[in-house]
């Protein structure tokens, strides 16, 4: 009887222990459903021809985040899926702008907005990147 008095304690480091290194990737609730765009900013063309291009949001337009980590867009009658994951407070979406990468801060307590931005970089052919404003 001793015996299984003295693993108690051990039983209950055990289950502590695995409580509290259980990771949680359920995706924060803050950035779930359908959010609106307010500005969409890119650059388009090369060389001399390289310019911003500013899209604003239409009613109807949107980035819808499921939760199994599928981005859905309708932009100007035009509808995509990409893929996002998160990671620690920020969202990560690969393929975001031409290949590259868009990233956002996930506000906690959550906010009513969204910036999503891949890094704007120059090259010989003119400037390229994408940011996109979003709004509940």
């Amino acid at each position: 009887m001793k015996s299984l008095l003295n693993l108690w304690p051990a039983i209950a480091v055990v289950l502590i222990f695995n409580l509290s290194c259980q990771k949680n990737n359920d995706t924060p609730t803050s950035i779930l459903g359908k959010w609106n765009i307010k500005i969409d900013s890119t650059y388009k063309g090369v060389g001399l021809g390289n310019h911003q291009v500013t899209y604003y949001g239409l009613p109807g337009d949107y980035f819808n985040f499921s939760t199994d980590g599928h981005l859905y867009t309708r932009e100007n009658s035009i509808l995509d899926t990409l893929n996002y994951t998160i990671s620690s407070d920020s969202i990560i979406i690969p393929d975001f702008s031409g290949g590259e990468v868009g990233k956002g801060l996930i506000a906690f307590p959550p906010g009513h907005s969204l910036i999503i931005r891949s890094g704007y970089f120059a090259t010989p052919g003119g400037v390229f990147g994408r940011t996109v404003y979003l709004y509940k």
